[in-house]
């Protein structure tokens, strides 16, 4: 009776740690999907959008 009852208490504590476990895992994933979007779009409006650099090397120096 005594290993039933032990057996029984680890059961719940081992259920959870893998409740934690798995519940840290969705939002690690939740927050990896959610950020895939935004990195998207932040890499395309960079593609599109033209880099200042190149435009100013273009122009030439007002100096010269």
């Amino acid at each position: 009776m005594k290993h039933l009852i032990l057996i029984f208490g680890l059961s719940l504590m081992l259920t959870g740690c893998v409740t934690a476990t798995l519940v840290t895992a969705a939002v690690k994933t939740t927050a990896a999907l959610v950020t895939l979007p935004v990195k998207a779009v932040g890499a395309a409006a960079k593609a599109i959008t033209p880099d200042g650099d190149e435009s100013d090397e273009d122009e030439g120096d007002p100096e010269e």
